[in-house]
């Protein structure tokens, strides 16, 4: 009888204890701009599940991540630290493009993560959406997500399981030219969050839900561009692009309330970087990307404003309070997995150190100053005007940008100059050199540059004899379908490519040899 009290007495305090911990949705959005949000301000774009999210939650509008490209600021969010410490500058690409840039060929599974210590936790652990914590490429076969600590997860830009994999988005693709694949990546992702949502509701759970919205392949089909019949291109369909992702988000927010979760649950929604930056002509890669960094300077590759600035919407009923705009808490993206474990109630491990900080008492509404500066490193193309700065960094609001060699610096009080116009660095010297002095130490906290990893190989069939040379003409058609121009071939580029589109899918995994969801130029262009 004793032990069937103790063992009562277990349950009882077990279930109390997942009542009283929170789940985790994390929704991280691609290429979204702080002014992409009807909330934000934007005079046509329709964002009703996320205005939801803003008005039943807190809209933080000095939100920032740590890179203004995708693969470091997806680093920094799960590691807590600033990806340059993992040597991480660049998005993830080939083994040759990984190399020149001094860069691993993915992330580190090893390292402390946030997913695994959710996972040791207790918690049910699901990854569905984009990846791109590894590059891709002949002779690559990066880590599993689940190496990573994710229980479940389909993914694109990444290896493992296809995200279109147990789909109905699978049957949809090849419908017309206009229904690109990237159409409905967004939407077979949630597809899986919503399964994995109904078979963990009754344990605490962590999401990462990463969409593809407002990448490149921009694309709507007609049904989407219906919410927008008076609208031009190409804001036609970059909007309608976004309505679409934004509905999906509704349906997640949907069976939250279905299932009686919604209290219980945190919901971030945040962008990894600022919007792509546009082109004027129709026939040109960028034309659809007309995000809209809301009057700030700078875009995608930026460490200006407009590159790292970006929505962060969070939603924690009874805990973050409804309806409140803060526009004085500067928070970023390495305070994510410091703030999630704080909710969580999980420890820490006592030899990781976070260049984050736990950010509970802004969501909380209490009053919040940041403890440490944050600081920038940006070793990507420098190609445009706005992406000159190499190093940053962010005291209060005070932000000074300057290059490698600091023959240019600039200094700017965004308290009163957001848009970033008024350069005061020649007015203000001694603020300007301390925060130099400051920038320069914290560059010899990180790793000394090291030789690039070597990736991981497969044994691969030898060629026949005669037959290994790749065709000029397969890889000019190669050059023309790799809009991004990272040396690969994603499911979308390679079906947005194809004049035919039946079966695509299948067709793409007879050339990604090395199942790791990309298709290198090799691949592709030698036919044995």
């Amino acid at each position: 009888m004793k032990n069937l009290l103790l063992s009562a007495l277990f349950l009882v305090t077990l279930n109390s204890l997942h009542a009283e911990r929170p789940n985790i949705v994390f929704i991280y959005a691609d290429d979204w701009g702080w002014g992409d949000l009807a909330c934000h301000g934007h005079p046509e774009l329709k964002t009703p599940n996320l205005d939801r999210l803003a008005k039943e939650g807190t809209d933080f509008q000095q939100f920032v991540v740590c890179n203004p490209v995708c693969s470091p600021s997806r680093t920094a969010i799960v590691t807590g630290q600033y990806p340059a410490r993992h040597g991480v500058h660049q998005h993830f690409a080939s083994h040759e493009q990984n190399a020149e840039r001094g860069m691993p060929d993915w992330l580190d599974p090893k390292v402390t993560l946030l997913p695994r210590l959710m996972q040791q936790a207790g918690y049910k652990t699901g990854h569905f959406g984009k990846w791109h914590l590894s590059g891709g490429g002949r002779d690559m076969s990066p880590p599993l997500p689940a190496e990573y600590g994710y229980d479940e997860a389909a993914v694109w830009t990444g290896p493992g399981r296809s995200v279109f994999d147990d789909t109905d988005m699978k049957n949809q693709l090849g419908r017309g030219e206009e229904r690109s694949v990237a159409c409905f990546q967004t939407t077979a992702a949630t597809e899986h969050a919503l399964r994995f949502i109904q078979a963990a509701k009754d344990q605490p759970f962590y999401l990462n839900l990463w969409l593809h919205e407002a990448h490149h392949l921009v694309a709507a089909t007609e049904e989407d561009k219906q919410a927008y019949p008076d609208t031009a291109e190409p804001q036609r369909t970059y909007f309608a692009s976004l309505t679409r992702a934004d509905k999906q988000i509704g349906r997640v927010l949907a069976l939250l309330d279905e299932l009686g979760l919604t209290k219980n649950t945190l919901v971030i929604f945040s962008s990894d970087n600022g919007p792509e930056n546009s082109m004027p002509d129709p026939g040109q890669k960028f034309y659809y990307s007309v995000g809209d960094t809301g009057g700030l300077r700078g875009r995608k590759r930026s460490l200006y404003m407009g590159g790292v600035n970006v929505p962060f919407l969070v939603r924690w009923p009874g805990a973050v309070p409804a309806g409140r705009v803060d526009k004085t808490s500067v928070l970023a993206g390495v305070d994510v997995m410091p703030t999630v474990l704080a909710a969580c109630g999980i420890q820490a491990p006592t030899d990781w150190q976070s260049d984050g900080t736990d950010i509970i008492a802004a969501l909380k509404g209490e009053t919040f100053t940041r403890p440490e500066p944050l600081f920038w490193e940006w070793r990507g193309p420098n190609v445009t005007e706005a992406n000159w700065p190499q190093l940053s960094m962010r005291d209060g609001f005070h932000t000074l940008l300057m290059s490698f060699d600091a023959k240019r610096i600039e200094l700017y009080d965004l308290a009163h100059d957001r848009k970033q116009e008024n350069n005061l660095a020649t007015a203000q010297p001694e603020r300007t050199a301390k925060m130099v002095q400051a920038i320069l130490a914290w560059q010899k906290t990180l790793p000394s540059p090291k030789p690039p990893v070597a990736a991981k190989t497969q044994a691969r069939k030898p060629a026949k004899s005669g037959s290994a040379k790749p065709s000029a003409d397969l890889q000019a058609v190669f050059g023309r379908w790799d809009k991004d121009g990272n040396g690969s071939l994603t499911l979308a580029e390679y079906t947005d490519g194809l004049s035919k589109k039946d079966n695509a899918p299948q067709r793409f995994k007879t050339f990604d040899k090395n199942d790791d969801g990309l298709v290198s130029v090799e691949e592709f262009s030698i036919r044995n």
